[in-house]
């Protein structure tokens, strides 16, 4: 906490006697802050305050206290009124006006000192508990400049990203910031400075000092200078998310994800399939849509039971992803059904060759305890944008091929239209 330095009256007390020209000036603060006072030789030490303090200003020529004090002004001073400005003399003598305007302002003077003390007094105090709380939170406190640079970092980023606070201040958060996430938080952080968000909130992601990246959530208001009310900096809590992230995650892979075998779901596949469109229909990416089928998997279900029937549906979309590509979209709908997105640079043929693939990973012998199994995989393929550019009717072609390969001897595939290749 910044020290307040300490309020004395004795340069007050001194002024006031050589102005008034009285032998002893004292200052008192009858909340039990102190007394001080000016006198003119020893035996002034003795002079004693009245046994109760006037509220309002006091002038008289009787004798007061000890020793004989023949003239007496008192003047309370201060916001709460418990200070007291007295002049003592043992003359008879007078308060003019002049006089008393000069008394009236050196208590002024001496009120707004102590109207001072006390405010700083009072702001030392909550600037010792806002740091209280910003030290002992678990958020990060950043107080910032207008040019984004750190002004002071709480100690909590120790935690958060690693760093001691003193390595932070005076460098700028957007030098941490992951390159895919700085220009919304650049974005976000021009608003707040224009004055166009009162709270700017965003999510993203800043290097930690092992180099690991950091997902974090930053609540940033701008603030204002409160004499001009113009702006002059910024005030961030920022807090780690990284869990809430990974359950984040979790829910939305649980969400677009068969959780037999990990294969993107019907949902997922149809979210891809309208992507897919959107690249064909620009010209930049036609792409063949396989729809497949398993071919004497149901015996496999009766005769070994269901949990045989999942290892070799696991084992499938193992096989399936092994012979295709990582920009393919290899999904499950249901049952025994998948289906492969596969972009192809422009002839049919190449989508021929993908179900060539497929169909052969799948024909190789499945082990269902000691016994192999043989299964096999019938196929319908369409092509977009020569099949269209509507999702249901992409679909529902190649279905329709995929039921005319079940139809000519399965462990095949057939085309939308039964225009092979």
């Amino acid at each position: 906490m910044a020290a307040v330095p300490e309020l004395r009256f004795d340069a007050l007390c001194r002024t006031a006697r050589v102005l008034f020209a009285v032998p002893a000036v004292t200052v008192h603060r009858t909340d039990g802050g102190g007394r001080w006072a000016s006198l003119d030789d020893g035996a002034w030490a003795a002079v004693t305050a009245p046994g109760v303090w006037p509220d309002d200003p006091v002038v008289t020529e009787d004798g007061v206290g000890h020793p004989p004090v023949r003239f007496f002004a008192c003047v309370p001073f201060g916001r709460c009124g418990t200070g007291r400005l007295c002049l003592y003399d043992i003359r008879p003598r007078r308060l003019d006006a002049h006089g008393r305007a000069a008394l009236d302002d050196l208590a002024a003077l001496a009120g707004q000192s102590l109207d001072l003390f006390r405010d700083a007094c009072a702001a030392a105090g909550r600037e010792a508990d806002f740091r209280l709380l910003a030290e002992t939170s678990t958020d990060t406190i950043v107080r910032g400049d207008l040019d984004g640079v750190r002004l002071y970092i709480s100690p909590s980023v120790r935690t958060l990203l690693g760093y001691e606070p003193e390595e932070l201040i005076g460098r700028r958060a957007a030098e941490l910031v992951h390159p895919d996430d700085a220009p919304p938080f650049s974005a976000m952080m021009r608003r707040v400075r224009a004055g166009d968000l009162d709270i700017g909130v965003t999510e993203m992601r800043q290097r930690h000092k092992d180099g690991s990246w950091v997902w974090m959530e930053a609540s940033v208001r701008l603030t204002h200078d409160p004499l001009s009310g113009e702006a002059n900096g910024y005030v961030a809590s920022v807090r780690g998310v990284a869990e809430r992230k990974r359950t984040e995650a979790r829910l939305e892979h649980l969400a677009s994800h068969d959780p037999l075998t990990g294969l993107p779901n019907r949902a997922l596949l149809a979210r891809r399939l309208e992507e897919a469109i959107a690249g064909a229909r620009d010209g930049r990416q036609p792409f063949a849509l396989l729809c497949m089928d398993l071919d004497r998997f149901k015996p496999v279900n009766d005769t070994h039971g269901h949990q045989a029937g999942d290892a070799v549906l696991r084992e499938v979309a193992a096989r399936l992803r092994a012979v295709t590509r990582p920009s393919d979209t290899v999904a499950r709908l249901g049952g025994d059904e998948f289906a492969v997105i596969h972009p192809i640079k422009a002839s049919p043929a190449e989508a021929a060759a993908v179900a060539e693939r497929l169909i052969q990973a799948v024909a190789q012998p499945f082990r269902v305890g000691d016994a192999p199994v043989s299964i096999g995989l019938s196929i319908g393929i369409v092509c977009a944008p020569v099949g269209g550019l509507d999702p249901g009717a992409l679909l529902s072609a190649a279905d329709r091929a995929l039921y005319d390969a079940k139809t000519v001897g399965r462990s095949t595939y057939r085309f939308a239209g039964s225009r092979q290749p």
